[in-house]
């Protein structure tokens, strides 16, 4: 007798409510248990740990790609003034054949009022990695062991890499654009340029797509970045 009440009240429930989870039980609707709520709660908290930080890295490297884009603006125009100044001083260093150590060690207090260089940099303070974090061998191309702090919070380092430089790279540069914070990484927050005798290019310049993209990757290197992100590539 239990039962044919409990189908007469689930039918007229289903003829009121058109839902047929009334058809099945007697006990009313329940709510969601304990450990349900714990499942949803940790798949939703899983979801945000793994899609917020990079959400934030992306954002951050936005900040720095933009960074870098004006400051490579500033560079050139900070050359082309130097061109049309026609510094004697600099003029010889580009010109004349004289030992690499010597030209390095003069070249930092003739770029200082042009780049603002307001202090120097202990190298055991400030370390370079590459895009992949590796650590840069003292024997590598891109290896600076002499840094100095502009007015902005910069890090900028010279390298010169021949003693008489005829339509060849004269010397390099980086630019540390977040100074000494984290992650001081090429293709992040560092980039760099080729100083040639009458102007300057973003390292990475002249190479193809596929070149560019592979070196600025999270398994690369990450100098070419410097060329990539001016050109519209995409932060990896």
């Amino acid at each position: 007798m239990q039962n044919v009440k409990c189908k007469m009240l689930n039918l007229k429930k289903y003829l009121k409510t058109y839902s047929p989870i009334h058809l099945f039980t007697c006990s009313p609707r329940r709510g969601f248990t304990i450990i349900e709520v714990v499942v949803v709660f940790l798949l939703i908290l899983g979801a945000t740990f793994w899609i917020l930080p990079r959400s934030l890295d992306g954002t951050r490297q936005a900040k720095f790609i933009s960074k870098w884009t004006a400051k490579y603006a500033d560079l050139e125009y900070m050359f082309s003034v130097i061109n049309a100044q026609q510094n004697e001083e600099i003029t010889n260093i580009f010109n004349k054949k004289r030992d690499i150590s010597l030209k390095g060690a003069s070249i930092p207090d003739l770029f200082k009022p042009y780049l603002r260089i307001s202090s120097k940099l202990k190298s055991s303070d400030y370390q370079q990695k590459y895009m992949d974090n590796k650590k840069i061998g003292d024997t590598d191309r891109y290896y600076f062991n002499k840094f100095y702090v502009t007015n902005s919070n910069e890090i900028v380092s010279l390298k010169w890499v021949k003693d008489f430089c005829d339509g060849d790279i004269c010397a390099i540069m980086s630019f540390d654009i977040n100074g000494t914070e984290l992650p001081n990484r090429w293709g992040y927050d560092i980039y760099g340029i080729n100083v040639y005798r009458d102007k300057i290019e973003p390292m990475g310049k002249g190479f193809d797509s596929d070149i560019l993209k592979s070196n600025c990757s999270k398994q690369g290197y990450g100098i070419y970045c410097s060329y990539y992100y001016l050109i519209g590539g995409k932060f990896d």
